[in-house]
């Protein structure tokens, strides 16, 4: 026929009702087979690592820290990933077939498609990443925590190179910092005369003798230093008692609980404590408008916001918290750093007190002082600016460098790992019940692929009364019904039979077919581990 007779959707059901064995047929054995296939797939089980990105402000260029964006390329590199391979035999424990000779490139793609890196960037400004999450599935726990144990060790290793060159650079800044001090020593009573002669230029006749006057300023400079000496040895007294008490108060305290556990309630606590102590150092030299004032004020502002967010988020507040961020542990860092303050500043008022009373006992004469000459004098006081300038900085530069290599008792990390990886014993895959409604759903569309294959070509055939009426354009007075003799309804029957076995049969023949085709197309492996 050349055309094709129009048909309700009550027609196309009763085709397919037709041919429901063959759809059973092929949708029972895809779906046996695919059972089988989601059966035989191993669970998988997942190790993670969190590593939070610390001493992101540290913008000296003193040391050469690589770049995340380094260390992540360094992870997936190939050598890497196939010393790991190689170290627990990954590719021989690939599920599947495996031959004879396998590939170690199949195993390290495989590896690396397999590890998961998720870099988080902060909220607030500057901007730049703030934690680092590294995931590996894989069959077996114990494996699956060691490679990831192995993937984050760079970051340990790149600490501990850190380390190292802080504490290199840390013994070179000591000795310009003693070179410094020394050079500011010889320029001191030099640059007083200037002072003091400046003072006596200024001053009608009659008035005492530039001696008398630098003797006079030593004595009174020596008297206030003291003074301050004397303070700040009941300040450092009295602080060592405080810290003492908050000691106790910090391991009598509570534990943690509700946001104050959240890792980035945690990691904002930590920031803000070094975004205050950055505040505390710049405020020694710098106003409210230095642009890195602003900066930090900035900072601060920013992270409060993030921090009242999560708490009230959470339903908890700050007085909550027992651990590394909490009230008590923050305040008892602050109480150390300005401990380390008060001793700096003692150490400082000791050497000047020193230089001043070596300078009073060996004042030159009034004859001395008065052949030096003036050009020299106001050169040694520009000298001795500039070298305050540079010790001033090198203090600084010697302050961040004690932070990274530990020498101030307070470690400071680039890379700290929250989170360790462990060995979970509840597997987070495959998801069974998902893959076999997929394969039931894959058996059915076979089904119905396989009877309208068949049943196409006979739509353009005459198979009803209804085709003869539209193909002939005659209407059918009567049917008549098929008439068979005994013999032939018992042959019938015994056909049927044997249709029926062949159909069990081709049944289980069909089950290790598609068992082969699934394996082969791994549709539900690759599956299982999304």
């Amino acid at each position: 026929m050349e055309s094709l007779r129009p048909r309700a959707l009550i027609e196309y059901f009763e085709i397919l009702w037709r041919k429901k064995s063959l759809i059973f047929l092929v949708a029972a054995s895809v779906s046996v087979a695919a059972f089988l296939i989601v059966r035989r797939i191993p669970n998988y089980y997942e190790s993670r690592a969190i590593i939070v990105i610390a001493n992101q402000g540290n913008n000296d260029r003193l040391l050469s820290i690589p770049s995340l964006n380094a260390l992540t390329e360094q992870i997936t590199s190939h050598a890497n990933l196939t010393e790991i391979v190689r170290r627990y035999d990954l590719y021989r424990r690939t599920p599947g077939r495996i031959p004879d000779r396998p590939d170690p490139n199949v195993a390290v793609e495989r590896l690396r498609r397999s590890v998961k890196i998720d870099i988080k960037m902060r909220n607030y400004y500057p901007d730049a990443p703030e934690s680092l999450t590294i995931s590996y599935r894989y069959t077996d726990p114990g494996v699956a925590q060691r490679v990831v144990a192995d993937l984050v060790s760079i970051f340990e290793k790149t600490n501990v190179t850190v380390r190292q060159q802080a504490v290199t650079e840390l013994e070179r800044f000591h000795g310009k910092v003693a070179e410094v001090e020394s050079q500011l020593q010889a320029l001191g009573p030099q640059r007083d005369l200037a002072l003091l002669r400046r003072e006596a230029a200024a001053r009608p006749e009659g008035a005492p003798s530039a001696v008398n006057a630098q003797r006079l300023a030593a004595a009174s400079s020596i008297d206030s230093l003291s003074d301050k000496e004397y303070t700040l040895k009941r300040q450092i007294d009295e602080q060592k008692r405080q810290i003492a008490e908050q000691e106790k108060l910090v391991k009598s305290a509570p534990p943690a609980r509700g946001v104050a556990s959240n890792s980035a309630y945690g990691i904002l606590l930590s920031r803000r404590a070094e975004v205050e102590g950055q505040i505390k150092d710049l405020a020694t030299y710098a106003t409210e408008r230095n642009p890195k004032m602003v900066q930090a004020r900035t900072q601060l502002a920013a992270i409060n916001q993030e921090i009242a967010r999560l708490e009230a988020a959470g339903g908890t507040s700050l007085g909550e918290a027992i651990n590394s961020a909490s009230p008590e542990a923050r305040e008892l860092r602050a109480m150390q750093r300005e401990m380390q303050r008060l001793e700096t500043d003692m150490e400082v008022t000791r050497r000047d007190l020193n230089r001043k009373t070596q300078t009073m006992n060996s004042l030159p004469t009034a004859v001395v002082a008065e052949t030096i000459p003036s050009e020299k004098l106001n050169e040694a006081r520009a000298e001795y600016d500039r070298l305050m300038g540079r010790y001033t900085w090198l203090m600084d530069k010697q302050d961040s460098l004690q932070k990274i290599s530990g020498d101030d008792g307070q470690r400071v990390t680039m890379f700290q790992m929250i989170d360790a990886p462990i060995a979970q014993r509840t597997p987070v895959g495959p998801n069974r019940l998902l893959l076999m409604l997929l394969g039931l759903g894959m058996a059915l569309a076979l089904g119905l692929f396989a009877a309208a294959t068949l049943e196409i070509p006979r739509l353009f055939l005459i198979n009803s009364d209804r085709d003869v009426e539209y193909y002939l354009g005659a209407p059918v007075l009567a049917l008549i019904p098929e008439t068979l003799t005994p013999f032939e309804r018992s042959r019938r029957r015994r056909l049927w039979g044997l249709r029926w076995i062949g159909l069990a049969l081709l049944f289980g023949a069909m089950i290790p077919l598609f068992i082969a085709a699934l394996e082969r197309a791994q549709i539900f492996q690759v599956l299982a581990n999304r």
